[in-house]
């Protein structure tokens, strides 16, 4: 099997065969690394999970154009967060102080509350939603893009779809 000059059947020898092995194995390893884990690491078990936005003072004609279905992105992080399974409204508010320095619930005419869940996928752990690297948890307030809508909201809950 191995000759006289080390190698193999007379074309590969013993170390151009151990080079090969360490080379399969960092590629192996690198891949796995680069798979299977996030950022810090602690290996990935992906899964569906809904995540409930809400909005106070959304201006009518953006709500009356969330459609289910539509997309959920988030600009800032290149990261969809899923898409639209249901989306509730309910009188716009807001808070503001009076003239007597008391602070006074406001309901404008031209705008609603809104309510939009997603159906998105990532890591859901006891710190948040880890999607593409980026951490999402409840009290999350940011711009993210439904559809053609850009809204201002915050995460109000994340569970696992069952």
């Amino acid at each position: 099997m191995i000759d006289k000059n080390g190698k193999i059947g007379g074309k590969v020898s013993i170390i151009d065969l151990l080079i090969l092995i360490i080379l399969l194995a960092a590629i192996a390893f690198v891949g796995y690394r680069f798979l299977t884990k996030d950022r810090s690491g602690v290996v990935v078990n992906s899964q569906d999970v809904y995540v409930s936005w809400a909005g106070t003072e959304t201006p009518k004609y953006v709500a009356e154009n969330l459609e289910i279905g539509a997309r959920v992105y988030d600009d800032t992080e290149n990261n969809v967060l899923g898409y639209v399974t249901d989306v509730q409204t309910d009188r716009g508010y807001h808070f503001d102080v009076d003239r007597e320095g008391q602070t006074v619930a406001i309901f404008p005419e031209d705008t609603v509350s809104v309510k939009v869940t997603s159906l998105a996928h990532g890591t859901l752990d006891a710190n948040g939603l880890l999607v593409g690297g980026t951490r999402y948890a409840i009290g999350h307030t940011m711009v993210v893009y439904v559809g053609d809508c850009k809204l201002y909201l915050r995460i109000c809950a994340l569970e696992p779809a069952a």
